[in-house]
């Protein structure tokens, strides 16, 4: 019986774990399921990818079961929900959603970076141009791969 060397395999294993893991973090994507703050009757959902060239973000938003005629900004943010951050790739980015008389609306965007592989982010609505500083729904992204 032939014997590999502990270095040899341990080497493959690394090489071959290493070529698999960032295959799969590059491709994935990450999700969120956007509910309303402060009795906000609101929800959504939202998946965020990488473009076909991998060289920027894109982002699709949708909201249901809101009030009618609102214009609602929306952002990425680094953090969570219950630990805020930053906005991520630039607050222009981002176009105002308009609820139709449904009380729905969608949202897209496209970020000028790569999608991240690893951190916490999310979704956050904000009330108005006027009130960015009232979230209306928030939502934690999960990286799915």
């Amino acid at each position: 019986m032939k014997r590999i060397s502990l270095a040899a395999a341990a080497a493959l294993l690394l090489v071959s774990s290493s070529v698999a893991f960032g295959l799969v973090l590059r491709h994935g994507t990450w999700a969120a399921a956007v509910k309303g703050t402060d009795g906000m009757k609101l929800h959504g959902s939202a998946t965020v990818k990488a473009t076909a060239d991998d060289k920027q973000t894109m982002v699709d938003f949708k909201i249901e079961n809101d009030v009618a005629g609102s214009v609602r900004p929306w952002h990425i943010h680094s953090g969570s929900c219950a630990k805020t951050g930053g906005v991520v790739g630039g607050g222009g980015n981002y176009p105002a959603i308009t609820v139709d008389a449904k009380g729905n609306g969608e949202g897209k965007a496209t970020l000028s970076m790569v999608v991240p592989d690893t951190g916490m982010y999310y979704i956050n609505v904000h009330e108005s141009k006027e009130n960015m500083g009232h979230s209306v729904a928030c939502g934690d992204l999960k990286h799915k791969m």
